[in-house]
């Protein structure tokens, strides 16, 4: 399991205290976790849907804890014994475990279609997770007969919000582009009263809405009845969720406000490449503070997030030079190890060749930055072990 380190700023920010210099010594900023679980490989059994039962299931998860909010982001899928190319999905593909697999559901809550087809059918090319400056970064990098598919979620230290980036090179013309998001607000029952907020009205349970796209961008799940806290007699309330998005890239937005389930579905601008979102989980929040919280910062968020560089500072500032010449002293002291040496070498050239596609912005650089960062974990995992093997040479 990797585990990796980042030094705080804030999404929410957190308003520390201001002693005297003289008096206490530098307060050491709150710190995120991610966490990454591996490929996890399992036989799926009863209770799964039933096309799943007994195909052999596919499971990451990758964990952002920003020491505000703790999300999980996983991909759950069933592999096709007759084609290892693909995927099929249970009820989904990309899903939100924690806070609560309920909300932002743990069993897929993200689908993104172009023309008419779900990127999910294609067993995903990599997730990985890291960590670097201020932020934490999820990358589902998907290879489809469509486009390269790259989505990309991105937690704040001391934050309580995902950033979204759905981000693609087209193989084909793209005519059409839909993204399905899932969520079950606060509880999975069905004595339930459920409701959707915009910044222009509420809807009630069985109310169907097609939404003003240029006023309407935002929307608040929540139940009357399974609050924060709220002890029912199979399930407790948790607390509601939320979802922003760019009101210029949107065609259409709908859904009905079911009484289990909702599902909202957001026809994009197929012209573009480049798509955002922010996703909350407001797990623990009363129904009331979510609501006046994300009315007070929806428009800023907005502001926020039209420009927000969703660049990975881990990936675009590695040293390569620097982390050369650092295996090479280690190298120096296990001759021996011919092996390590021509892994380490081999990695070497693919990254210099992966980092310059990546700079150019050029068609192959979503490809190269998710090898890179496999690459990278890679190079990351071993060093310990050799490192440590150097040492023993020299006592």
């Amino acid at each position: 399991m990797k585990r990796f380190h980042l030094a705080v700023a804030s999404c929410l920010a957190l308003i520390p205290s201001n002693p005297s210099p003289a008096q206490e010594p530098p307060q050491e900023p709150p710190q995120v976790l991610v966490t990454d679980s591996g490929v996890q490989t399992v036989t799926i059994g009863p209770g799964a849907p039933p096309h799943t039962v007994g195909l052999q299931g596919h499971r990451q998860t990758i964990v952002i804890d920003t020491a505000a909010q703790t999300y999980a982001l996983r991909y759950v899928v069933a592999r096709d014994p007759n084609n290892p190319q693909a995927a099929i999905p249970g009820e989904g593909y990309i899903g939100m475990p924690r806070p609560s697999d309920q909300n932002w559901y743990a069993g897929g809550f993200f689908d993104l279609w172009l023309n008419g087809q779900s990127i999910g059918g294609v067993l995903i090319h990599s997730l990985t997770g890291r960590s670097s400056g201020s932020r934490g970064t999820a990358d589902f990098v998907f290879d489809t007969s469509q486009a390269v598919v790259r989505v990309r979620f991105v937690a704040k230290a001391g934050g309580d919000c995902l950033y979204a980036q759905a981000l693609w090179e087209p193989k084909v013309e793209i005519k059409s582009v839909r993204v399905a998001v899932r969520c079950y607000p606060s509880a999975f029952v069905s004595d339930a009263d459920r409701h959707v907020l915009t910044p222009a009205r509420g809807l009630e349970q069985g109310e169907r809405a097609e939404l003003d796209v240029a006023n309407e961008w935002w929307t608040l799940y929540y139940d009357s009845i399974y609050d924060a806290g709220y002890i029912g007699p199979t399930r407790r309330g948790v607390g509601p969720c939320a979802m922003l998005w760019v009101p210029g890239q949107t065609e259409k937005a709908r859904f009905t406000v079911g009484s289990y389930g909702i599902e909202t579905v957001l026809d994009l601008k197929p012209a573009l490449r480049d798509f955002r979102f922010v996703f909350f989980d407001y797990a623990g929040k009363k129904n009331d503070a979510a609501k006046a919280d994300l009315r007070g910062r929806a428009e800023t968020l907005l502001e926020e997030l039209t420009p927000f560089a969703f660049t990975d500072p881990s990936l675009a500032h590695w040293p390569l030079p620097q982390k050369q010449a650092e295996i090479q002293q280690v190298l120096a002291s296990v001759p021996e190890d011919k092996e390590a040496a021509a892994q380490y070498e081999r990695w070497g050239r693919e990254l210099a060749a992966q980092f310059k596609l990546v700079h150019s912005g050029s068609a192959g650089a979503i490809m190269a930055e998710a090898n890179a960062a496999r690459t990278i974990g890679e190079w990351e995992r071993g060093l310990p072990a050799l490192k440590l093997k150097a040492l023993l040479n020299e006592i």
